[in-house]
């Protein structure tokens, strides 16, 4: 019962963060489940309940993260790659999708051995319409407002020009860079107004 296109998004985001891991090459490896989590996983993973989910996993052979930057990889503009070559808007959006719709992010990461974002998305109980979901007609043809698009990924960009479009936003961008973005924004505000 979710949007398809966030979904992809979500992949999108975790296959391009496992590949930048990679710089000398390696293996992603996409999975997915059925999974029933019962009260002793959901007490070693808090703030996690016991329930059926659908787990998507994404798996690299990376560099790994360390504890100290793990901690910090789901902040709005938070970033381990050098100047011009990430927004640090990507596992941000990943966090506040999957939030959003009632699921939950676990990451595992050693330095030197890579990494595993494993994804839990609630199971949808009920019988599903072939009309599209209540989550995606409740928020069609809502736009009343201008998106400036921050993202360096120019197929995460394009994939996200197309969802914001479909909203009925008007778009500006995207800027791959975040100094340039709040440069423009600032430029905007008092021509705009609020928005």
């Amino acid at each position: 019962m979710v949007d398809p296109s966030q979904i992809e998004q979500v992949l999108m985001n975790l296959v391009i963060n496992a590949r930048d891991a990679m710089p000398d090459g390696g293996k992603i490896v996409i999975e997915t489940s059925n999974a029933e989590l019962d009260d002793k996983y959901a007490h070693l993973h808090p703030p996690l309940r016991a329930g059926r989910y659908v787990l998507l996993a994404v798996t690299d052979t990376g560099t790994g993260m360390d504890q100290q930057t793990q901690s910090r990889i789901f902040e709005p503009f938070f970033t381990t790659k050098e100047l011009g070559k990430g927004t640090g808007l990507g596992l941000a959006t990943v966090y506040g999708f999957v939030k959003q719709i009632g699921g939950y992010v676990w990451v595992d990461s050693e330095p030197g051995v890579g990494s595993t974002f494993a994804i839990y998305l609630p199971v949808a109980c009920g019988e599903v319409s072939k009309n599209a979901p209540a989550v995606i007609a409740a928020v069609k043809g809502r736009g009343v407002g201008t998106v400036l698009l921050v993202e360096d990924e120019i197929m995460v960009a394009l994939l996200l020009e197309e969802m914001i479009a479909d909203l009925g936003h008007e778009i500006v961008g995207p800027v791959a860079r975040v100094d340039k973005a709040v440069a423009m924004a600032e430029q905007e505000r008092p021509n705009k107004g609020r928005r």
